[in-house]
């Protein structure tokens, strides 16, 4: 027997609710803002059961708009896929560099390691499944391709993954006699097909070397710098970018270490930085540890960064 959860404004005081609910959706779903349209009369509740490997949720609610930042994101523990659909309502979505209107029905797959931007003006009508980033790249070989984009709902693949979205409201789900496994592959498969359905082949791009490194040069003095920040900014996926780097036989960690070994031996040898500490010099080149900075450039140019400024100021 599944369990259903319920969670609504209604069990604190006016003035605790909107504390309430966004303290419920970070606890529930994802660390995220909340802004109300309106403060008086605001209401919203949320209800969950949860399966073995997908989370299934509903609200309801005011009018709002709901966020999530590189801080939050940052902050926050999880990272995780959501399906998104209003059934009954059109909303606002800002996510991926798809800034867009979604109509009643149609679904946006979500990947909360990237900023988003929602607005629900008609009132709150969702209709969200948690999907674990494993689960997704299982059944989605690039899912960037269809990230931000909403799938269409009136026919083919997107009309039958409306349909099964909307059995997964939690209250149907409680006492539905079928295995968890099941009803998951099930969601999946139709994913993939609606997915297929709308992805846009992009043809190959004989600039995108000059394009990556140039956004990692511009966001090289920024510690823990990912993969899929840079890819973001280009335009392409992940694994577009791991390939064009492994075809010259490089990695982007290797590539990243390079750029800011090549930053960092630009400042050492520039006058007008002389009176930085190597150690500071590092950090403006990503590294937190003045050890790890010392390495990796004795790695880069074969000498230690004293020595290299040392030679360059002679």
């Amino acid at each position: 027997m599944r369990t259903l959860t319920s969670r609504s404004t209604g069990e604190v005081a006016p003035e605790q609710r909107l504390r309430f609910w966004r303290d419920t959706l970070h606890e529930g779903v994802v660390e995220m803002d909340l802004r109300p349209e309106q403060r008086s009369d605001f209401f919203s509740r949320i209800d969950f059961c949860p399966l073995a490997g997908i989370s299934p949720h509903q609200a309801w609610g005011s009018p709002q708009k709901l966020s999530r930042n590189r801080v939050e994101i940052a902050r926050g523990a999880k990272s995780a896929y959501y399906l998104v659909s209003q059934p009954r309502h059109a909303w606002r979505s800002d996510h991926a560099g798809q800034e867009v209107r979604v109509q009643p029905g149609e679904t946006v797959l979500i990947d909360s390691r990237i900023p988003y931007a929602f607005g629900f003006p008609f009132g709150l009508d969702d209709l969200s499944v948690e999907l674990s980033v494993s689960f997704v790249e299982r059944w989605l070989p690039d899912p960037l391709q269809v990230v931000g984009r909403p799938l269409q709902a009136a026919s083919g693949w997107g009309l039958a993954l409306r349909g099964a979205k909307e059995a997964l409201a939690p209250r149907h789900l409680v006492d539905l006699a079928l295995p968890d496994e099941l009803v998951q592959d099930q969601l999946g498969a139709l994913l993939a097909l609606a997915s297929a359905a709308e992805a846009i082949p992009k043809p190959a791009d004989p600039m995108l070397r000059d394009r990556l490194l140039q956004a990692m040069r511009e966001r090289l003095s920024r510690p823990g710098l990912a993969a899929s920040e840079v890819a973001l900014a280009c335009g392409v996926s992940v694994r577009t970018l791991h390939r064009r780097f492994a075809a010259e036989g490089r990695t982007f960690a290797g590539v990243l270490m390079q750029l800011r070994a090549d930053a960092g031996a630009r400042m050492l040898a520039d006058r007008r930085f002389r009176e930085l500490s190597i150690a500071e010099i590092g950090r403006r080149c990503g590294f937190l540890d003045p050890s790890h900075f010392a390495r990796q450039f004795q790695r880069s140019r074969g000498v230690a960064p004293h020595r290299f400024r040392a030679a360059a100021s002679a």
